[in-house]
């Protein structure tokens, strides 16, 4: 593998492990954010979550997956399928290593439905199966993915409830809640 083919692979896996990091860090923070919000003025909470019998939340739509015919992309994860199918899987495997090849095959169907070089790359290097020699088309695939999730970490980390949970200053966290408190009330007026 190139160097800057290592390079995409390892921002790649950097932002993907930073994303499941965040993801967790905003779990923790939506829960505890709505309690304080619930303790500091239960009205304003009504604006994080319809009543009861409201109408139900908007679906997102998924996004349609792209269909590709990239033979490389392919021929690199019949590799690893092979490696990783459950029906490989025998009692020779401990439980650790049968979780491990089992995330290792869910992370593959996911790289394939959604044609995600890094990602296919990163369960290779995870395997030790040979990574192909990758074209400019492939290492940028890798740049957009890495760009997407760039900006769903970014999303994640401007919200509310994830800049209230990693104030440390009490008295700040404190005058932050009472903002937004306020912007609560203020959009529950207009409706």
């Amino acid at each position: 593998m190139d160097n800057i083919t290592k390079k995409a692979v390892r921002d790649y896996i950097y932002f993907k492990e930073t994303l499941e990091d965040v993801k967790s860090i905003s779990s923790d923070a939506e829960g505890e954010f709505r309690d304080a919000m619930h303790d500091h003025n239960e009205i304003a909470l009504t604006a994080l979550a319809p009543p009861e019998g409201g109408p139900p939340p908007k679906k997102i739509e998924d996004e349609e997956v792209v269909r590709f015919e990239d033979k490389l992309f392919k021929k690199l994860f019949r590799k690893i399928a092979i490696k990783c199918h459950p029906d490989k899987l025998d009692g020779s495997h401990s439980e650790r290593e049968a979780s491990f090849l089992k995330k290792c095959y869910e992370d593959l169907n996911s790289a394939n439905q959604t044609y995600d070089w890094g990602l296919l790359l990163k369960i290779a290097l995870d395997l030790d199966v040979e990574i192909p020699e990758l074209s400019q088309d492939n290492i940028d695939n890798i740049n957009s993915n890495i760009e997407s999730l760039k900006s769903t970490i970014d999303r994640f980390e401007k919200s509310m409830a994830y800049k209230w949970y990693t104030l440390s200053d009490p008295e700040i966290k404190k005058g932050y809640l009472e903002s937004c408190a306020s912007i609560f009330m203020s959009s529950l007026n207009k409706s």
